[in-house]
């Protein structure tokens, strides 16, 4: 089947060998932020867990929404309306790259790649913007070229989640089973232990506390992440992957990378055996 033109020029961009060493580079930098004291909460925020799901987006549309107005008040002569946006746009983009680079940080190989052009063409795009602001005689050029950098970048972001499925949650389309369907039995589970029950293609998280299971989507909703590999503390798993941490006991997400809660399931022992039961509906 022949690739279409998108799909080759985001392969060879991504493909692009330097990119890997730049990447490194730069989540090296990253790491040494991350260690500051206060930064994991503050990288926490900027995930967007408290806000349910992914805040980079919702940053993102800022931005674009006034530099795109921009370049309309400049086209009717509006050139005062027009720098009023432009600046309006390029401090709404400082929260879109910090919650860009928070995103970017927690990813790895292909995605990392694409995500580090995105990331530099995004910023690009701010700096033509800022500069376009004390460069009135080169306004429309500085800020038209932001436009469209801005407008690639775009692309780019939108193979990364829809492509990719980066920052979406990994169990969006699961339910666990429809009725009691037994996975496991109690003995096979160590006491205050997990294992991972394999159903349906799938792994399922189970975790006994003596003859009580708590039983959850061992994929991790961040990235896929295995959760049954996850250590488990005060009845909090946490993935091995990148340190998402979520509550046993409903699933509820406790710290980010990720921002959806994990998929439990209902569970219950009858005769040694472990029995689960998914989400109805």
């Amino acid at each position: 089947m022949q690739r279409s033109w998108s799909s080759r020029l985001v392969g060879s961009v991504e493909e692009w060998s330097p990119l890997e060493s730049a990447s490194n580079l730069v989540v090296g930098w990253l790491e040494a932020i991350r260690r500051l004291p206060g930064a994991g909460r503050a990288t926490d925020v900027l995930h967007g867990r408290w806000l349910g799901h992914a805040l980079h987006p919702v940053m993102v549309d800022l931005p674009i929404g006034f530099w795109t107005s921009a370049v309309y008040m400049d086209l009717i002569g509006y050139r005062r309306s027009a720098r009023l946006l432009t600046l309006a746009g390029t401090l709404s983009a400082l929260g879109a790259v910090a919650t860009g680079a928070a995103d970017w940080s927690v990813t790895d190989g292909r995605e990392r790649r694409l995500g580090l052009v995105h990331g530099v063409l995004n910023s690009t795009a701010t700096v033509l913007n800022a500069a376009s602001l004390i460069a009135p005689k080169r306004y429309r050029l500085l800020s038209w070229a932001g436009g469209a950098l801005a407008t690639a970048s775009a692309y780019l972001g939108g193979e990364l989640v829809f492509g990719r499925g980066l920052m979406v949650d990994h169990n969006a389309w699961v339910g666990g089973p429809e009725g009691w369907t037994a996975v496991s039995k109690l003995e096979d589970i160590p006491n205050d232990g997990t294992r991972g029950a394999p159903y349906k293609g799938r792994t399922l998280l189970l975790h006994r506390s003596g003859a009580r299971v708590h039983a959850m989507e061992a994929t991790c909703s961040h990235a896929g992440g295995p959760l049954e590999e996850g250590a488990v503390k005060n009845e909090v798993v946490t993935c091995p992957w990148h340190g998402s941490k979520f509550r046993l006991t409903d699933g509820a997400c406790m710290l980010g990378p990720a921002t959806f809660p994990q998929l439990r399931l209902e569970a219950r022992v009858q005769k040694g055996v472990v029995e689960v039961r998914g989400r109805k509906g």
